[in-house]
């Protein structure tokens, strides 16, 4: 056994006595900023300690790394060698050192490489793959949608393993998004005939000044031609980094010339109408749609304003959240804001309907221009007339928007009567009756001599007298709402505030108190028909839709679980 271990220790002895000398090569010099080295150490002999490579990553991307071993003995003289393989992208241009590697006590000598910004063209002058970003227009205003184009021109086959950054934005404020799809195409550029892939961005600058898009990178691998290496990670080829110029635009603010309310530079922008019935011919009371769009070739649909539509006195309008929608255009996005109101006409009679007007900067043109939906005038039919006051016998245009509906009333006139101190009177005489009734009503019962027992009993135990049920209300008050009956439904809806809403007390001026716009509006036009000049003309289809749509907060509901749905099938 002592034979054989002084054996292998006399043959390996060569190996050690001979000290490792490191040679470090490169394949390439010059090298292009984004193009692989490959850089290689070489030791003949054995190293005192695995080598220390840190210090390439200062200014070198380490991505691959390999090590192989050799053996030989010729004329029985043996010799070890040792390969270190490294792949390398520089992170930076100009002159480049490879420093000085430690392997153990040993060590390589330091390289020099020339790094480029871009490769070097080739015989024909132009370059196999590089990358450009253009835009347009190159100042844009503020706001002002500019459309960014990067192109990535090649000529050698790319394999699939490739990607390709979106331009950052380096300096300045703005918000950048890709517009369709990306596309591939083809291309003559000096000369040759290029493979392009093209992105579109819509830049949307938010402050004036320069703005600077930073470079965007290729990273990928070129297809070598006649390779005929089988690798099953599907790797084969050269892998290349490329990028493109920074893109610098100057902003400019808003022109001084703009009068319009809202700053709104684009391409081109309408404002449409759409009346679901012709409003030549509304029916008194019938609910209609009116829908208005405004489409805007350039702009975002958040940057479309909100509509102060002007509602003649007399009609009653409401609409919900607006819809937003951006399209993808030829050039660049179409934003489109779509606003629908609902209109109703209590009365009979003409009414005008004014127009509406935003004005918008034509970037094509360079001027101020006013997009606008003429007026109209509605003709109502089919009910009662407005009711006569002494100094208005014909509705006139007013415009107070509010925030969720906006409804108005004939203007009064200077004299002492008005239909709103005429409600107010009548809520009033009415709360102070129930009052007077309630209280003799205890009157009445504290009179009559109630047995000590008989009391305890009562206070703890409910009246055993069954409330009216919800169902049965509701269904009372639904048709006489669709048979239009004033008097019934005013009845049936004070029922309904008490066993249906749980609304304390039961009155119609508590529930108006909990209720929006919308159905403040209606109460009211039941009581000004209830206790006005004229008892025909209400339409009580608006009413029952207010009370299905009405979410009450702040009803006391009542402990039994048994207790009916708001509204009840």
């Amino acid at each position: 056994m002592v034979r054989l271990l002084l054996m292998a220790v006399l043959w390996f002895l060569p190996f050690w006595a001979q000290a490792a000398a490191i040679v470090a090569q490169i394949d390439r010099n010059p090298v292009a900023l984004g193009d692989p080295v490959v850089l290689t150490f070489k030791a003949n002999g054995m190293v005192s300690a695995d080598p220390d490579f840190s210090p390439l990553e200062q200014d070198f991307e380490v991505r691959g790394r390999s090590q192989s071993n050799s053996f030989s003995m010729i004329n029985g003289v043996s010799t070890i060698s040792t390969t270190w393989e490294l792949r390398l992208y520089p992170r930076k241009t100009g002159t480049v050192t490879i420093p000085v590697i430690q392997f153990g006590s040993d060590k390589s000598q330091s390289l020099d490489v020339q790094v480029l910004d871009q490769p070097q063209p080739t015989a024909g002058g132009a370059p196999d793959i590089f990358i450009e970003l253009s835009a347009e227009p190159q100042q844009p205003f503020v706001q002002q949608q500019t459309i960014v184009t990067q192109r990535m021109f090649h000529v050698t086959p790319l394999e699939q393993q490739a990607s390709l950054s979106h331009p950052p934005i380096e300096s300045g404020k703005g918000d950048i998004e890709q517009v369709g799809n990306t596309r591939n195409t083809t291309m003559m550029r000096n000369g040759r005939n290029y493979q392009v892939i093209e992105r579109r961005y819509a830049l949307t600058p938010q402050q004036s000044g320069k703005l600077t898009l930073g470079r965007t990178t290729f990273e990928g691998i070129l297809a070598e031609p006649g390779s005929n290496t089988f690798d099953p990670f599907g790797l084969s080829g050269k892998r290349i980094r490329r990028f493109s110029e920074p893109l610098t635009l100057q902003v400019q603010g808003q022109p001084a010339s703009y009068t319009g309310k809202q700053w709104l530079p684009a391409n081109s922008l309408t404002l449409n109408a759409h009346w679901q019935i012709p409003p030549d011919k509304l029916k008194a009371g019938e609910p209609v749609t009116l829908t208005l769009a405004i489409v805007a070739d350039g702009l975002a649909a958040e940057q479309l304003p909100k509509l102060d539509i002007p509602i003649p006195a007399g009609i009653k309008a409401y609409t919900d959240k607006p819809e937003l929608r951006n399209d993808a255009g030829n050039n660049g996005v179409v934003g489109v804001r779509q606003e629908k109101w609902v209109v109703v006409a209590p009365y009979n009679g003409q009414y005008d309907f004014p127009g509406i007007a935003v004005d918008w900067w034509n970037t094509s043109t360079g001027k101020q221009e006013t997009a606008k939906v003429e007026p109209a005038k509605l003709v109502v039919t089919g009910g009662e007339a407005v009711p006569a006051s002494p100094a208005t016998s014909q509705p006139q245009a007013a415009s107070t928007p509010d925030k969720q509906a906006l409804s108005a009333a004939p203007e009064p006139d200077e004299s002492w009567f008005s239909w709103g101190r005429f409600a107010a009177s009548v809520l009033l005489i009415w709360v102070v009756a129930t009052l007077a009734w309630l209280v003799w009503r205890w009157w009445q019962t504290s009179r009559s001599p109630v047995p000590q027992t008989t009391a305890r009993i009562s206070a703890a135990v409910p009246s055993p007298r069954k409330p009216a049920d919800a169902k049965i209300v509701w269904k009372q008050l639904e048709q006489a709402c669709q048979q239009n009956k004033a008097q019934a439904s005013h009845d049936a809806l004070v029922q309904w505030i008490g066993v249906g809403l749980n609304i304390r007390p039961a009155l119609l001026a508590s529930l108006r108190e909990q209720a929006p716009p919308r159905l403040q509006a209606e109460i009211d036009a039941l009581n000004a028909v209830l206790y006005g000049r004229s008892s025909g003309g209400w339409q009580g289809a608006a009413l029952l839709q207010a009370l299905q749509d009405f979410k009450p907060a702040g009803a006391t509901h009542a402990k039994d679980s048994g207790l009916t749905a708001l509204y009840p099938d």
